[in-house]
């Protein structure tokens, strides 16, 4: 119908279920400090809430993180771990079909406890990154500290803007950069595709 607004997409918080079915065999060889998958040095150049370069890169490792998994244990296609995501070859090759700019990627090493090769798996960072894409008037629940970051009081319902985003389906925002966000299409594309271990949340919504 002419002139009829857009129905607004729904947004998402994108996690995945906490129950991994497998361990790290090199975690604390991964960097010289033994800081394990963490961030060494500043986030960005500059200042934290400087782009472009986004927030939680790969590390230049040492060696590749090696996975031992359980061969009694289902390998699900996401997990999430430290702000990062380990992801399957059916979960990276959608990615790169919908969302080609949004992550970067490292190859794991894996086996299973058995001995047997294990599953291909990707050591996976959003680091399509948005600033000021937040409506912190019209979202009460979202305070900006001191540093230009958000802190979040209880289930905050989230106003996103979406002439910043620009259509953007999987995200991180530069002021909070401990969450990945998603769209409803994106939602609806892990399940037709039957990815397993995803977990969404809804916060609120991507346009008005």
């Amino acid at each position: 119908m002419s002139g009829a607004r857009a129905k607004p997409q729904k947004a998402y918080l994108l996690d995945s279920n906490w129950n991994y079915g497998w361990e790290f065999a090199n975690l604390e060889r991964l960097q010289p400090d033994g800081d394990g998958l963490g961030i060494r040095g500043p986030l960005w150049p500059g200042s934290m809430l400087d782009l472009p370069r986004g927030p939680w890169r790969i590390p230049e490792y040492l060696e590749a993180p090696k996975l031992i998994f359980d061969p009694k244990r289902k390998v699900q296609d996401i997990y999430a771990v430290d702000y990062f995501l380990f992801i399957s070859e059916k979960m990276k090759s959608l990615f790169d079909e919908f969302v080609p700019n949004s992550c970067e990627y490292l190859l794991c090493e894996t086996e299973f406890s058995n001995g047997k090769p294990g599953p291909k798996i990707w050591l996976c960072s959003v680091v399509d990154s948005y600033r000021k894409a937040v409506d912190v008037e019209n979202s009460p629940l979202i305070h900006v500290t001191r540093s230009g970051g958000y802190m979040i009081s209880g289930g905050a319902d989230w106003c996103f803007l979406p002439d910043v985003l620009k259509g953007a389906q999987l995200f991180r925002l530069v002021e909070y950069a401990v969450a990945i966000f998603c769209d409803q299409t994106f939602k609806n594309l892990c399940k037709e595709k039957g990815i397993k271990g995803t977990s969404f949340q809804q916060v609120g919504f991507l346009q008005e």
